[in-house]
């Protein structure tokens, strides 16, 4: 499909080229009435016109950007896909601009706003795209945009994502076919986010299918879990519970990998061994499944495998294929090491 020219927005509103591009610019002229700003606009939505990077930065030859919008946590699940983006784009001859939120007031839109002054054509964001003021800013720069891992329920953008459900449950049978049967599930507390109940879901549907009632007490919570400040809790406090109250469980699946880290002292301190005693299964697969002692049984993320088709969407959507706001799930892997 060929890109949309300001000379096709020309024909079609019936006006010079030189008057809608001063309609399309990001801050309104003071020649172009708002009647008119409205009508090319109009035009440029209905023809799905992007505009010209060179143009817009002034730059001369054959220079191509997009951009990553980086999360502000402190936990970094985000680096691997990121790597792979660039290696992407750079195999198709494109830059990636990483911009930071870093703790902005104005979050990330905040940053997508800055990008009218930046040589990029689209945006990889990665996390939430729920935010109204995120989109509206994309939209207002008529730059193309693709998350990665969105967690909202509802689909605002082009989303690549891990699914969470058949990921949750391969950990879930793996360990039913190792022979445990009292096997607990350790969430972070939140339950408001879809990653966080497709991981239950998929817990649930594992025992459903094996035969295994869900035992309410071993669902449990470490609402004391920080995600932002970079601190790992020295203990986890629902494991001590279950210890403390004598509910048996042989397995503990974690919603994520490190809140792994508190449930290993904690059983530690009890004085149970992993995995002889109780074997434990993470998800995600980042740096601390490999750190911990003994290293953590895991579902992977495919995070390369989602830089990649991230980037592959937006530069489909950056030449102009019209993409639906869509969910695509990429297939989570089993990691095998000594906690199960």
């Amino acid at each position: 499909m060929p890109k949309v020219t300001l000379a096709d927005i020309s024909r079609e509103a019936g006006l010079g080229k030189a008057t809608v591009s001063r309609a399309l610019a990001v801050e309104p002229h003071p020649d172009v009435s708002e009647e008119t700003r409205a009508r090319v606009k109009a035009v440029a939505d209905r023809l799905g016109y992007r505009p010209s990077v060179t143009a817009r930065a002034l730059r001369a030859g054959g220079y191509h950007a997009i951009s990553a919008v980086i999360p502000d946590n402190a936990w970094g699940w985000w680096e691997p896909a990121v790597r792979a983006a660039f290696l992407e784009a750079g195999e198709h001859g494109y830059h990636v601009l990483a911009h930071a939120v870093a703790g902005r007031p104005g979050g990330a839109a905040s940053v997508v706003e800055d990008l009218a002054n930046v040589p990029t054509e689209g945006i990889l964001l990665f996390g939430s795209s729920n935010d109204t003021a995120v989109l509206r800013a994309a939209n207002a720069l008529r730059l193309p945009t693709v998350a990665i891992d969105d967690v909202n329920d509802e689909v605002r953008v082009p989303t690549i994502t891990v699914d969470n459900v058949a990921g949750a449950y391969q950990a879930t049978t793996y360990l039913i076919q190792s022979g445990r049967r009292r096997i607990a599930y350790l969430g972070s507390g939140a339950k408001s986010t879809l990653f966080e109940r497709d991981r239950l879901a998929g817990y649930k549907k594992a025992l459903a299918e094996h035969g295994l009632e869900v035992d309410p007490e071993l669902v449990v919570y470490d609402t004391a879990w920080k995600w932002d400040d970079g601190e790992t809790p020295s203990r986890s406090a629902p494991i001590e519970y279950l210890v403390d109250r004598g509910i048996s469980f042989d397995a503990v699946f974690c919603e994520f990998d490190m809140i792994a880290a508190p449930a290993l002292r904690s059983l530690r301190r009890a004085g149970l061994s992993v995995p002889a005693d109780v074997a434990i299964v993470g998800f995600d697969d980042d740096l601390a499944a490999q750190l911990l002692d003994p290293q953590l049984t895991t579902i992977r993320q495919p995070y390369e495998r989602m830089g990649r088709n991230a980037v592959r969407k937006l530069l489909a959507a950056i030449g102009g294929e019209r993409l639906q706001p869509t969910r695509e799930l990429e297939a989570p892997e089993l990691i095998r090491r000594e906690s199960a």
